[in-house]
This record gives structure tokens, C-alpha cells and sequence, in this order.
């Protein structure tokens, strides 16, 4: 059972950024809290929440922004189905920065044409993004 793996999986509606991932561990943003999930985690689905979806290969680890969605584990197997997601490494904290600030302009100017659920919902994921980032350096 040690040397058991995982396989993970991580689509976006964009892309398929991992496919078939032989991995140690997942940790991620499950929507009421962080999840862990070894090799032998009961079959289950589970609402994905903004945050920091990690996995560990081979005594190292690697980390997204996972933004939204869902995740089903069944037979070992990790299928996270996210909204979105970034590499860490790969967030832009001047571009989310930005456009944090510029959504909130939108907000606070009461601009007719802004959707305001939508317009606060980029803004959690901006914050999201940002938190994974800071944490990775």
C-alpha cells in the first residue's frame, strides 16, 4: 500500500493542465475547507473552492490557484474539473493587482453595464490567485 500512487487529473474549460499524473498527494481548496487525499481515499465527489490545490510527486511538490469547480476520486484516480486554474509560478501578481483595482472601480463608480455578482466573483479569484502567489515565494 506504500508505494500505492494517485493519478491526477486537472481540467479547466480552457485546457487539460495535468493529465495522468502519478502523484504521492493532493491537498486542495475543498468548498468548506482544505482536503487531503492519499492513495486508498474513499470514493467521493466534492465542491472545489478558490484556493491552493497542491500535489506532492516524488518529494516535490507543485501548486495551482484552483478556482471553483469540482472534484471526483474514485479508484485512486483525482479528476479536479476546476472553473480555472494557474500554476503558481505562473500568476502575474501586477496583472491580478490591477485588476483587483480596476473591478473595484467599476464597483464603487457604480458602472451601469457591470455585472456586480460576476465583477466580485473575479475579484475573490484575483485575491485567490494572489494568495497562492505570495505563498510560493
Amino acid at each position: 500500500m506504500l508505494d500505492k500512487k494517485l493519478t491526477l487529473n486537472l481540467i479547466t474549460p480552457e485546457k487539460q493542465l495535468i493529465k495522468d499524473k502519478p502523484v504521492d498527494m493532493v491537498i486542495l481548496p475543498a468548498l468548506l475547507g482544505e482536503m487531503g487525499i492519499l492513495p486508498g481515499h474513499i470514493n467521493t465527489v466534492v465542491q472545489l473552492g478558490m484556493g491552493s490545490l497542491r500535489y506532492k510527486a516524488d518529494g516535490k511538490q507543485e501548486e495551482f490557484a484552483a478556482l471553483g469547480g469540482f472534484v471526483e476520486v474514485i479508484n485512486n484516480e483525482v479528476n479536479v474539473f476546476a472553473e480555472s486554474a494557474a500554476l503558481a509560478g505562473e500568476i502575474d501578481e501586477e496583472k491580478e493587482s490591477q485588476r483587483i483595482k480596476a473591478l473595484k472601480e467599476s464597483l464603487s463608480n457604480k458602472d451601469a453595464d457591470i455585472d456586480f455578482e460576476l465583477a466580485e466573483i473575479e475579484i475573490k479569484q484575483a485575491i485567490a490567485r494572489m494568495k497562492v502567489k505570495k505563498k510560493r515565494m
